[in-house]
């Protein structure tokens, strides 16, 4: 394991989670010419196509599965051609995983490290998604689970991670606190720490994985799009491209692009203005999965970012809610509002993307976690008469 800022190294053995001398995230380092030696894309094709496929490039021995991954990549049935877009727009629907969410991927291999030391008990800060998806894993491996979260973590989700037997407890604050309370658990009373950092990249890196296999391994003129909260995903996108290079598995490196909401934007910030991610105070957003107003990975993102040649950009309250509203109602995908902003982007950037090329929109969550705030219309009543029928379809009955 190595520091991403001041670049210490530690043993996996050690439990790190942040750079005790510079405060950096960690990265975990691997062997690559090893690595080519036994792997190849026709052992990976041997393999059933979900989260288990890419074993080797998870720093664990064992892996906690409830069946995670193999997600769909799905072309454009209508936005693509209603906004009259240049390029291709694909979905990968990271909603279908089994907690709603592409969580799932993290806490499989964080939740597998939490065996490999033998602990009985683990904490997490979540605003939701991590939360559910941490308590579905800990339930699976038999690990108590504790969840600190937001005060104005949505209700269904609280539900969710207290059916799988969860501790939940709500903090008076943002997730930022929340955060801080589990780092102070693991510090005091020395449960292990789940959340976003190093294990979780090395987990998520498979929504990567599978973009590049899905997309035939040629990501040459290509981007890939992810709303940005905590930072996580956008960065294990990037070491997912630079693992398959080093491994010779593809060519080509994809251009990352993360959004933000407007109230919730330290790292568009920090990108735009060239300087260090300053926390915000109060970070507000429709889009609660991604309300993180001090991003724990937000260092590695800007340097993603910008090793990629890719761009951040933030989008409004507003456009996500249209641009949930529309990815339901066009493609047939119904995302929770962060599962949103990645489309929102696209469709707000469309100009800053280059012609006859494909860009890759992952929907991170499921609508079904969230209420759907964005629409002011109600079902029709109707009286059970079959006169009724007539109006509503202006012809008679058979």
């Amino acid at each position: 394991m190595e520091c991403s800022d001041c670049k210490k190294r530690f043993p996996l053995t050690e439990q790190v989670f942040r750079c005790p001398k510079c405060g950096g995230s960690v990265e975990i380092i691997f062997d690559y010419n090893k690595l080519r030696k036994i792997v190849s894309i026709r052992k990976l094709k041997s393999r059933n196509f979900d989260h288990l496929r890419y074993m080797e490039f998870y720093p664990v021995k064992n892996i906690v599965t409830t069946g995670e991954g193999g997600t769909p990549l799905l072309r454009s049935k209508n936005i693509e051609k209603k906004f009259n877009l240049p390029f291709r727009l694909w979905f990968k629907n990271e909603a279908v995983n089994t907690t709603g969410s592409f969580k799932d991927r993290g806490s499989s291999v964080e939740v597998a490290k939490a065996l490999d030391l033998r602990k009985k008990r683990a904490v997490c800060a979540s605003t939701g998604n991590m939360g559910a998806s941490v308590a579905a894993y800990c339930a699976v491996a038999n690990i108590g689970c504790d969840i600190f979260t937001p005060k104005d973590a949505a209700g269904v989700k609280i539900e969710q991670i207290m059916a799988y037997g969860a501790n939940v407890f709500k903090i008076d604050g943002d997730y930022t606190k929340a955060e801080k309370m589990s780092e102070i658990a693991f510090k005091s009373y020395g449960v292990y720490l789940l959340g976003d950092y190093a294990h979780r990249r090395e987990g998520t890196k498979s929504v990567g994985f599978e973009i590049y296999e899905q997309m035939d391994f040629n990501m040459k003129d290509s981007y890939v799009v992810c709303p940005v909260g905590n930072a996580i995903l956008l960065s294990a996108l990037w070491k997912a491209a630079i693992e398959f290079k080093k491994v010779g598995f593809i060519k080509h490196l994809p251009k990352i692009i993360g959004f933000q909401a407007e109230k919730c934007a330290p790292i568009v910030k920090a990108f735009d203005d060239k300087e260090k991610i300053k926390p915000l105070r109060k970070p507000e957003t429709i889009a609660g999965a991604i309300e993180c107003g001090a991003p724990l990975d937000g260092n590695r993102a800007l340097k993603a970012l910008k090793e990629s040649g890719g761009w951040a950009d933030s989008v409004s309250d507003g456009e996500i809610l249209e641009a949930r509203r529309t990815l339901s109602r066009e493609e047939g995908i119904f995302p929770e509002p962060a599962g949103a902003v990645a489309l929102a982007g696209i469709l707000r950037r469309k100009d800053f993307f280059e012609p006859d090329t494909d860009v890759i929109c992952i929907v991170t969550g499921n609508g079904l976690k969230t209420p759907y705030t964005g629409i002011n219309e109600h079902p029709t009543k109707l009286e059970y008469n079959k006169k009724v029928l007539e109006k509503v379809f202006e012809r008679p009955l058979r």
